[in-house]
């Protein structure tokens, strides 16, 4: 593994471009698969099933993806399971119907769990020690952009095209992901493994991270899911793809204005300030009438997801010890599995009752539910684990 002082090194910046184009896949799948359903005749609560069967899936097969990280050679795993996961997007081609394509996303599911732990690792492993929460706290930066990159690809190639190509678009994106980390070679001594256990399945320390981190990720799932529905309904459908334009580019003035403070270690702040303009930029959703205000939204809502997501997985990395890392990311990455499908299931039973922007204001709420958490108990925490973890390296 490569032990340079550089964090850019060539091993990881393939596997940032690599994860950055397997997340850009996945998440350009959400908001296309909605439209996709309805194109098909699913409809109503049924595309929350549809989208909501991923998360389980994959909710139940983390510890399973962690496990596999950890006693096995972790390069070879991820190679597998990309492999796997490039194949499920023709899938939806091939099987067009209701109760088949839940059992695609549950496949889509068990196989993306260990994917979207495992560049993070690897991405640790090719840092030196002393580089590692810094470096992971720009690789975390995948994660935002990655989201709202693949959204905006999807969508184009669907509106201008059709929901199949924009399928097989994502394909030729996760092949290019594969061809990427194929020329990482990464080499990792032979491991011991141990039998698999539940409790040996979860990092606990890594919980409390996971579950603030799942509160703020509920009005993503929603967002994401049904902003393509949400401009059918408003008629400002030629709008929605530049919403994902603004997003980006809300996430990147976050880490062009932020990062060095991330980097001091002042993280209080800017929790606090990205929470404040979600909550504001969600509550504004009561309001949306116009294509103007939703691209708005999107750049707000980049701004604080930018902030929030680079930060978290910085808490989660820089606490884990290096033989840890692929269960602690397993742990972790389970808000977004949880998150992101309440999201998702939430909005799917409330766009008739309520409709779509009373439901996304109301989702504000998981903000201020995840703000209690975090100054109530995750800040502490953070800084508590950080240090033993500062005290166990001293005493090697």
């Amino acid at each position: 593994m490569d032990n340079t002082e550089k964090i850019w090194n060539r091993r990881f910046v393939l596997l940032f471009i690599t994860n950055l184009l397997v997340l850009a896949a996945f998440y350009a799948s959400i908001p296309i698969i909605p439209v996709y359903c309805e194109e098909i005749g699913i409809t109503g609560s049924k595309i929350g099933i549809v989208l909501t069967a991923m998360s389980v899936a994959t909710v139940l097969f983390r510890p399973v993806a962690g496990y596999l990280l950890d006693n096995f050679n972790r390069y070879h795993v991820y190679i597998l399971f990309l492999v796997l996961f490039c194949l499920s997007f023709p899938a939806f081609i091939a099987f067009p119907v209701f109760g088949l394509l839940i059992i695609v996303r549950l496949y889509m599911g068990a196989v993306y769990s260990v994917c979207g732990s495992a560049t993070m690792t690897l991405a640790g492993d090719v840092l030196n020690p002393s580089k590692v929460t810094e470096g992971i706290s720009r690789f975390a930066f995948t994660v935002s952009i990655g989201m709202a990159l693949g959204p905006f690809v999807g969508i184009q190639v669907q509106e201008k095209l059709s929901s199949k190509a924009s399928f097989m678009t994502i394909f030729a994106i996760t092949v290019a992901a594969l061809i990427c980390v194929l020329c990482c070679k990464i080499e990792y001594p032979k491991t011991v493994r141990r039998k698999f256990l539940i409790k040996d399945s979860i990092h606990t320390q890594s919980l409390p991270f996971m579950f603030n981190m799942m509160f703020l990720m509920i009005p993503y799932g929603a967002v994401i899911a049904y902003s393509s529905i949400l401009a059918q309904e408003k008629g400002i459908m030629s709008y929605l793809p530049y919403f994902y334009i603004f997003l980006v580019a809300g996430m990147l003035t976050s880490k062009l204005s932020t990062q060095r403070i991330i980097d001091s270690g002042k993280h209080r702040t800017l929790v606090y300030c990205s929470l404040l303009i979600l909550i504001i930029t969600m509550a504004s959703y009561m309001m949306l009438e116009t294509g103007v205000h939703m691209l708005i939204a999107g750049y707000f809502f980049g701004l604080g997801y930018g902030i929030l997501q680079p930060l978290f997985q910085s808490f989660v990395t820089g606490t884990a010890p290096a033989e840890k890392r692929g269960v602690a990311n397993s742990t972790y990455m389970l808000s977004y599995d949880i998150g992101i499908g309440i999201g998702s299931l939430l909005m799917g039973f409330m766009q008739e009752p309520i409709g779509l922007t009373n439901g996304f204001a109301l989702t504000a709420t998981a903000y201020i539910i995840g703000w209690v958490i975090y100054v109530c108990y995750v800040d502490g925490y953070y800084q508590k684990q950080k240090n033993i973890l500062k005290a166990c390296k001293k005493a090697e």
